[in-house]
């Protein structure tokens, strides 16, 4: 998903272009695609139809062009490239960009590349100051550091790791160069740079395309080619990823390949929706409805922002990600085919239709996160439907009435009516009064027994050495070495370990060898824990309840699988013939109904307790962990409600997030940023915005302090957003070794927040309804 839009005014364009490939290339796309519906004064009611289901044929198809095209659109797929490969399943064309060329019909694979006769050359040595990956920050401090230094700068993108790289100077030798990073460089707190050698034309050589194909087919050109497709259902493969529409290669300024891919403003969009939200995993028709008039809308708002590169957007999280072909799926085809045309103004102009992947709850101002004037319709907002989120009232029952707790002082209610369940005291209905008191021998043989059988193991039960089985420390023996295996207690614990755990108890010193080392076992595994007072109190009777909570404890630890689990998508409709109620419980893509047995024993699970409740309100992507019986019906549920609330993004896994940089590593991301503050020391909010972002960001150095712009500072380290909280570590010295940011949210968190749409969509909203929620005082209109 986009995580950054950028706007328009952060960009100086100018407006140079090819006026015989701009008028080629209409040409060949009037050919290609019908023309888009005429523009409308006013917009009729939109209804949008069902998302078909997908359609496996035999062999597959090209997926159809849309019915309307919509104005033509040109997205710069690279700016880098030297070498690449164009093909087409049928016959395609080509044609040079150049006055009276003739298009030629070709049919293969055909390698297209760079081609440079360097006359004259000689060799410098440039000093890399910074790698960033944000290419504006990058011309921003090459400004700087050409202020600085009165020094050439170049910079340099690399496409593998999409950063671009600041270099300084050209110097003649290694040796001047490393006395310069020494000297100037380093005081100016660019210290251990390192150097590069490049080759530089002096000649001014000249570069071309070459076109080499089957039949030994050549051809060469400073002006570049335009390859169409042959038919109208046909694309266009380039390096093997299909593309609707036509292919613009030229050469750029840096004497690389510009690829350039113009189509129809629909087509652009049918690989635009998928690759920014994704409908497998958010397949509510109306906000994938809602991210398709945004996308079309932040489109035609930002046409031309990239004319001196000869295109319009980018095909990555610059503007919108745009995968062609391959990236198209059927629901968003549906969704986008669904609002053809139609845009988002205010006042009569194209809002610039921001959006980001989750919110964390509410978005920010705009003018907070990119430092511009206010724009109204880019204004924080709760990230909720206003009415409230649709409630599921769930009803349970319990054997319990009152609360019961474990002898570590925990409430065991959750344990014990597991315990009854899964019929550990089999044929028997718990009570309170059943369970304070004290179990037969019989019964706990009965017991350990039956829960061997469920957690799987051998009928063979190991022989305990424990005699005495009904005090706590005799109980404890006997369950554990029957459960787990004598062997296995003895092979795991040494006396250092017993030594080491039981030595912290109180009453630890007093327990027999055999006991010790059953104790120290449990209290490695987390299965046992002592009294509040840290005792054991080894010789007292073991209760009832006691007993079958370690039992249960003991049982889930060793089949996991006992429950499932997976998260709550919601209540089902009644079974036919029934009034019994059911929930659709989620895993991964998949989803799948239970009904709930009437007397389903119901809990809410927080802070990693379990409280019994009679009834429940849960609203979706609940945690739940239950028991299903032998009829598929679940009588035991266990939901574990929401951290970040009722936030209609709470769908998205980086709704919550943690992030932990040491203080060196913020120091040297921060570099291109601050200066004249010496060692970086510490940072935090200097202010926070609407939504509680850090749009303010002080950092302190050994020399000063200095504030920057959030979300400037998001990017430069790499965090999803600036939604967070920070905790410190301190070295022995009492200088920060470390941050730790506790964040919410994905992205700069303005305008629309993608997976708050889909919350809102499974809430009952359309579309337009969604779209106005982010975009304040905004309509929506036929844009053609």
């Amino acid at each position: 998903m986009t995580n950054v839009k950028y706007p328009p005014e952060l960009f100086q364009l100018s407006n140079r272009q090819s006026r015989y490939g701009t008028v080629v290339l209409i040409l060949l796309l009037q050919c290609l695609v019908p023309a888009c519906a005429k523009k409308s004064p006013a917009s009729p009611p939109i209804v949008l139809k069902p998302t078909p289901p997908p359609v496996h044929p035999a062999s597959p198809g090209p997926p159809p062009a849309p019915a309307r095209s919509g104005p033509s659109i040109r997205i710069g797929l690279s700016t880098t490239s030297r070498e690449v490969r164009i093909s087409a399943a049928d016959d395609f064309y080509l044609v040079e960009k150049a006055p009276e060329a003739e298009r030629q019909k070709i049919k293969g694979e055909f390698q297209v590349r760079v081609e440079r006769e360097v006359q004259e050359s000689s060799e410098v040595y440039r000093l890399p100051v910074a790698s960033l990956a944000n290419a504006e920050d990058a011309e921003n401090l090459g400004r700087t550091l050409a202020d600085k230094f009165s020094m050439p700068i170049v910079t340099r993108l690399n496409p593998s790791t999409r950063t671009t790289q600041v270099r300084l100077g050209a110097f003649s030798t290694r040796g001047e160069a490393q006395t310069f990073a020494r000297g100037g460089l380093s005081a100016a707190g660019y210290a251990g740079a390192l150097l590069v050698r490049e080759t530089t034309a002096s000649g001014g050589g000249s570069a071309r395309l070459a076109v080499r194909g089957p039949e030994n087919f050549f051809r060469l050109s400073s002006a570049g080619f335009l390859f169409s497709p042959g038919a109208g259902t046909s694309f266009l493969r380039l390096d093997g990823k299909p593309y609707r529409g036509v292919l613009n290669l030229g050469l750029n300024k840096n004497g690389r390949m510009t690829v350039v891919n113009q189509l129809g403003m629909e087509g652009y969009l049918y690989g635009v929706v998928p690759s920014e939200i994704s409908p497998t995993a958010y397949p509510e028709l109306a906000a994938l409805a809602a991210q398709a008039v945004a996308a079309r809308t932040y489109a035609l708002k930002n046409m031309g922002r990239f004319n001196s590169e000869g295109f319009d957007l980018t095909a990555d999280e610059t503007t919108q990600v745009y995968g062609g072909v391959s990236a198209e799926k059927p629901a968003t085809n549906a969704a986008v085919s669904g609002t053809c045309g139609l845009a988002l103004y205010y006042h009569g102009e194209l809002i610039n239709a921001m959006y980001s992947s989750t919110c964390g709850g509410r978005t920010e101002d705009f003018s907070n996160v990119f430092d511009g004037a206010p724009v109204p319709y880019l204004t924080s907002v709760f990230c909720t439907v206003e009415s409230g989120a649709p409630e599921v009232g769930l009803k349970g029952e319990h054997d319990l009435d009152d609360v019961l707790f474990a002898d570590d002082g925990s409430p065991a209610n959750r344990n014990l009516e597991l315990a009854g369940v899964l019929a550990l005291p089999e044929g028997r209905t718990l009570t309170a009064e059943y369970l304070r008191g004290k179990p037969t021998a019989e019964e706990i043989r009965a017991w350990v027994r039956r829960a061997r059988e469920l957690a799987g193991k051998p009928s063979s039960a190991p022989s305990p050495q424990a005699r005495e089985i009904q005090s706590r420390a005799g109980f404890l023996r006997y369950a554990a070495e029957s459960f787990f295996g004598t062997e296995e207690i003895v092979q795991r614990v040494s006396p250092g370990d017993a030594a080491y755990y039981l030595g912290n108890l109180k009453d630890g010193d007093q327990l027999p060898r055999p006991e010790a080392a059953v104790f120290t076992y449990l209290m490695q595994k987390g299965l046992w824990r002592p009294y509040p007072d840290n005792s054991i109190r080894a010789a007292q009777p073991i209760l009832r309840s006691d007993a079958l909570s370690a039992l249960s404890r003991w049982l889930e630890s060793a089949r996991p699988d006992i429950l499932k689990t997976g998260i709550f998508a919601g209540a089902g409709s009644p079974l036919p013939g029934t009034r019994e109620v059911s929930i659709s419980v989620k895993w991964g893509n998949r989803a799948q109904q239970f009904p709930l047995a009437r007397e389903v024993r119901l809990f809410r699970r927080a802070d990693e307790r379990s409280t019994p409740v009679d009834t429940l309100k849960v609203i979706g992507n609940e945690k739940v962990r239950f028991h299903v019986r032998p009829d598929g019906k679940i009588d035991f549920l266990e939901v574990e409600l929401n951290p970040t609330g009722a936030s209609s993004d709470r769908f998205s896994p980086l709704a919550m997030w943690q992030t932990t940089l040491s203080r060196k590593v913020i120091a040297e991301k921060l570099r291109p940023l601050v200066s004249g503050i010496g060692e970086v020391r510490d940072l935090e909010p200097a202010r926070l915005g609407n939504s509680g972002r850090a749009v303010r960001i002080r950092v302190t150095g050994s020399r000063g302090s200095t504030i920057l712009n959030g979300n400037r500072v998001r990017i430069a380290l790499g965090l999803k957003d600036t939604l967070f909280t920070i905790t410190r570590a301190y070295n022995p010295e009492g200088l920060v070794e470390s941050f730790t940011f506790n964040g919410r949210g994905w992205g700069h968190g303005v305008g629309l927040c993608q997976v708050g749409a889909f919350g809102m969509a499974r809430a009952g909203l359309g579309f337009e309804d969604i779209l106005k929620a982010y975009y304040k005082g905004v309509e929506l209109r036929r844009a053609y």
